[in-house]
């Protein structure tokens, strides 16, 4: 009985201390859209920030602009000629690694910010200030955040779902088992 106690001890404090894998990604990257990079086969979501979906426009009429392709094609200027850099830990619902990213010495998800576009989503605030009193990209004139833009465009979303974590679902399994059979010796 103390050896099962034990064990069931073991394998909860495995399960409790697993921490996301830190990532540490370098080379040229490919630009999904203007939050979203691929780099060694794969996604990464910048971390901090939430960019305008592709399909997103910003203003009204006569000033209508895509500012999702504006984002698209600003991060592809950052990034362009030279090896990114992306360091991070865990991931996204969409199983994208979740990183900040380097062009040289470059802080490409503040960049995003600072020139307005992107805005903070919990982190660079300092930088969202910064261009909202600049007016500078999607804070020259109104405009939805993408968050709200992919609320009211039925859930679009940049990639399919997430795949399933095998490993951590079997290993719920066991503890869920074992819990259950200890239940009954209690």
């Amino acid at each position: 009985m103390t050896l099962i106690f034990f064990g069931l001890v073991a394998l909860l404090i495995a399960r409790i201390d697993q921490r996301p894998p830190a990532i540490d990604l370098s080379g040229n990257a490919y630009v999904i859209d203007g939050d979203t990079l691929i780099i060694s086969k794969q996604h990464i979501r910048l971390k901090g920030i939430d960019a305008p979906e592709l399909d997103q426009t910003c203003g009204g009429q006569p000033s209508l602009r895509n500012c999702g392709q504006i984002a698209r094609q600003a991060l592809q200027k950052l990034v362009a000629r030279t090896d990114v850099r992306c360091e991070g830990q865990g991931r996204d619902k969409f199983d994208r690694f979740l990183a900040t990213c380097f062009a040289g010495q470059i802080n490409v998800n503040r960049i995003m910010v600072e020139t307005g576009q992107a805005i903070a989503y919990g982190d660079y605030r300092d930088a969202e200030l910064l261009a909202r009193g600049r007016r500078v990209g999607i804070w020259v004139d109104a405009f939805e955040t993408p968050q709200d833009w992919r609320r009211t465009h039925d859930g679009v979303t940049e990639t399919s779902p997430p795949e399933r974590n095998v490993v951590a679902e079997a290993l719920d399994t066991v503890v869920a088992w074992v819990v259950g059979l200890l239940g009954g010796i209690w």
